[in-house]
């Protein structure tokens, strides 16, 4: 199992360099030293701390030394891999068609709009795919173009046609056949694990990007000078939840207590804002205790019911109540208008 690892880790460590020429030097190896090899443990924390913190945190459990065995919890580990990658990245494309919608940039066809409209409320791996799929031909359709430009090269139709192979093999794995032989399980870790690893790679431009959370925003105000906002945030990629933090003064101020990707970690102009999609909750102050309950993690949008918003947390496993947090409220009406911008309704 360690030479699969090692396998999926240098080829997406590959793909990766190609959009971030500056790792290359760790591939680096003195050839006079017959002994000095690649040290695989370094380029697979490298995979993990490069990619957004959704996707490396679950890359991080597939590298871990208890996921070595070809068993149901390895198998189960992929699939959970591949749903947050596609959840993540479905998050992203909906929050761009949700602004460009907003700023009147082009109208979403009726079909796409009642279809999503049904689907958003329950999330699951099926509606991510479709999703994509019909996002990726929406913008094709109306010659628009994505934040990350890279999207309309690498989700090309077999890319997506690829994703279709998860729909009905998660359902098998997750709810009918839960009773898989050795032998069964074995050989799906195997062909499984190369169905990941070509998603990962066709994925890997987004190592280019940087996912931050917005801690706080002060005003700087000083006589005869432009006002500056001073943005404190926390950079989400990761090996674990002690993100980097960092500052920025800007003469213009984002959004506040929301989660960004951005192209340049050095200035905010241009940026996406993926709330309410992926909230923090890292920052949120315990001083009640009806808080108590609050864990503070990356939280992802997962239900909407009776005007509820429900999320899955990244380090977070149990369920988490977020409804007493000091922006819930606020992230309540974000969602709410998205469906009406989006979806009509």
């Amino acid at each position: 199992m360690i030479k699969i690892n090692e396998e999926l880790i240098k080829k997406v460590f590959d793909e990766m360099v190609k959009y971030r020429p500056a790792l290359q030097k760790y591939l680096i190896v003195d050839e006079d030293d017959d002994d000095d090899e690649i040290d695989h443990r370094v380029l697979g924390d490298l995979v993990i701390r490069n990619m957004p913190w959704p996707i490396g945190v679950e890359l991080r459990r597939l590298f871990s030394g208890s996921m070595r065995q070809l068993d149901r919890m390895r198998l189960d580990q992929i699939f959970k891999t591949i749903e947050r990658t596609m959840q993540f990245l479905s998050f992203v494309m909906l929050s761009q068609v949700w602004q460009d919608v907003k700023n009147n940039k082009f109208t979403t066809p009726e079909s796409f709009s009642k279809e999503l409209g049904n689907r958003i409320q329950v999330l699951s791996l099926g509606n991510f795919t479709w999703m994509l799929r019909s996002m990726c031909n929406m913008y094709n359709d109306n010659n628009m173009n994505w934040f990350m430009p890279e999207i309309s090269e690498n989700f090309d139709k077999k890319f997506l046609n690829a994703l279709d192979f998860w729909v009905p093999e998660r359902n098998e794995i997750g709810h009918y056949q839960i009773n898989l032989s050795q032998e069964e399980i074995e050989k799906r870790c195997v062909e499984y694990e190369e169905k990941l690893l070509f998603i990962l790679q066709k994925i890997a431009f987004v190592v280019k990007y940087k996912l931050v959370s917005v801690k706080e925003i002060m005003v700087n105000n000083t006589k005869n000078k432009p006002a500056e906002f001073h943005h404190i945030i926390d950079l989400l990629n990761s090996t674990d939840s002690d993100f980097k933090a960092g500052e920025l003064n800007e003469t213009s101020f984002t959004e506040s207590k929301s989660v960004l990707l951005m192209k340049s970690i050095k200035h905010l102009e241009e940026y996406l804002n993926l709330s309410p999609l992926i909230i923090d909750t890292s920052s949120e102050i315990l001083d009640s205790k009806d808080k108590f309950l609050i864990k503070k993690d990356i939280f992802l949008y997962s239900k909407f019911r009776a005007g509820h918003l429900m999320y899955s947390g990244t380090e977070v496993t149990e369920k988490c109540d977020l409804r007493t947090l000091s922006n819930y409220d606020c992230l309540v009406e974000e969602f709410e208008d998205m469906i009406r911008t989006v979806c009509g309704e």
